[in-house]
């Protein structure tokens, strides 16, 4: 019964999360990211020449890329981050495979998938076609991997084995923030297993890490020029306080995101220290617990120290310290579910999941209406639909910072998203340097993904002016991180 009852509730949680998943993903609207993923990775895109001109010369290791391309046959952007949900079916696979051979485990990872399920990292990372989400997905797969060969003190079936292998593998080398964040989450588990000599465990841990960082420490030899060049000058915030903002909101969005899977943990991270202290050494769970706290911590620091040399931290790019905290609450949360009887084991589960319930109602509209380019589209269309003789304009001026930057595929991904969206809501724009006014309608000109450089209507109207366009007057329109100008035709003349 008490096996059921986990069951039940896992299985819920799983169904929810990947009907919300799947929702967002669809409904969301598309960021500059996602063009730039979209674009390298389109359908007749040779390999070669890709993974050598594009994939290679970005910022992080292809693997993704790959996996995105091989899944171009999806079409649009919306329905190409379905990817993510396929992955994370077999992120749920993986860890099916570890509990089904460390059944000690069950009771850890149902309380696990109910904090994924409430986590709002679970639907942002998830609903974008960027890499951030196989991070969580390998990350959490590999952090439940370490702590089920600590429980068994051996790598275990072949099952289990390939999954925590692939695991590793993708933590490895999917982000170049999680491939750091793995190596020192892992170390404590490989320090542990060696200062007690207990070689079959240090084995379990070892191969399949030195293998992962070994494929990652090959490809970084060949983008680590790369990736020093690109982030010469990057528009990620420097300093101290930007990096411990990042890791304090990742993780503190983690832990108040199911409020009775964290007053479970605590509980049950009390239980585990009464089992310690009366047992004269730790539990299983106890030190798998402290191994994956200390290699959080580590983690956090680490990169935090690295952000100082060169900015690298926002919080997407954390979503393996996410993982690592979901597992360690899994674990802890499991400890108080072991201790209580059947029923009230059910009441607490059954409270879990409507937690999780609720936070996913609120983390569905979070993460649809996140800043993207369909505010602005969205207006030009209504526009477009008001007067059809309506003349759209862009101009390589208003992201000519983000065109510039490296890669090189910056200076096509721009015009791309803008066609993109234009194609999406169905109006037309003026061909590249046309000077085309509407006679009887708006001439309406459009700026997207100025974040940084906020332009106002005075300096849209001074360039307009200078690029030849008689304006005397426009109705100018913020939305999100762009804006569109409305200009009358009284007011061309």
């Amino acid at each position: 019964m008490a096996r059921t009852s986990l069951r039940i509730v896992a299985l819920a949680g799983m169904a929810l999360l990947g009907i919300a998943l799947v929702w967002t993903c669809l409904q969301r609207g598309p960021w500059y990211d996602e063009f730039y993923t979209q674009y390298v990775t389109r359908p007749g895109l040779l390999w070669g020449r890709a993974l050598r001109e594009s994939w290679m010369a970005d910022n992080h290791p292809p693997l993704y890329y790959i996996l995105a391309r091989a899944t171009a046959w999806l079409g649009s952007i919306a329905h190409h981050r379905l990817l993510n949900v396929a992955l994370g079916a077999l992120a749920l696979a993986g860890g099916l495979a570890i509990v089904r051979d460390v059944p000690r485990l069950a009771p850890a990872t149902a309380v696990l998938v109910l904090e994924l399920a409430a986590n709002p990292w679970s639907l942002i990372a998830g609903s974008e076609l960027r890499s951030y989400f196989l991070s969580l997905c390998a990350g959490t797969v590999f952090a439940l991997g370490l702590c089920a060969i600590r429980l068994t003190r051996h790598a275990g079936t072949l099952l289990r084995q390939a999954a925590f292998w692939s695991a590793t593998f993708l933590a490895f080398n999917t982000h170049i923030i999680t491939s750091l964040a793995a190596a020192a989450i892992a170390l404590p588990f490989v320090l542990a297993s060696l200062v007690q000599r207990d070689w079959r465990e240090a084995r379990a841990i070892c191969l399949p890490v030195a293998a992962g960082g070994l494929i990652f420490a090959a490809v970084t030899a060949i983008q680590l020029p790369v990736w020093l060049s690109n982030t010469r000058v990057f528009w990620i915030e420097p300093g101290f306080d930007s990096a411990r903002w990042s890791v304090e909101w990742a993780l503190l969005r983690t832990l108040e995101a199911n409020p009775v899977v964290l007053l479970a943990g605590l509980a049950g991270a009390v239980l585990l220290a009464r089992d310690t202290l009366v047992q004269k050494k730790a539990s299983g769970e106890a030190g798998a617990l402290a191994l994956l706290a200390l290699g959080t911590v580590l983690a956090a620091a680490g990169l935090v120290a690295l952000h100082l040399l060169r900015p690298i931290l926002i919080e997407k790019y954390l979503m393996a310290l996410v993982a690592a905290v979901c597992v360690g609450l899994g674990l802890a949360g499991g400890r108080l579910l072991e201790s209580l009887g059947h029923r009230l084991r059910v009441l607490v589960l059954v409270a879990a999941l409507a937690a999780s319930a609720y936070a996913l109602v609120q983390n569905v509209p979070q993460a649809v209406n996140r800043v993207s380019w369909l505010a602005t589209g969205r207006a030009i269309a209504e526009q477009v639909k008001r007067c059809p003789g309506t003349v759209v304009h862009t101009d390589p001026y208003w992201n000519a910072e983000v065109m510039a930057m490296q890669p090189r595929d910056n200076a096509q991904v721009v015009p791309f998203a803008y066609r993109y969206v234009a194609d999406s809501f169905g109006f037309r724009l003026a061909p590249s340097g046309s000077r085309e006014t509407a006679a009887s309608c708006p001439t309406v000109f459009w700026g997207e993904h100025d974040s940084k450089q906020r332009f106002d209507a005075a300096t849209v109207a001074e360039h307009l002016r200078q690029s030849g366009f008689a304006v005397k007057g426009m109705d100018f329109q913020r939305l999100e991180d762009g804006w569109i100008a409305i200009v009358p035709p009284t007011a061309m003349r």
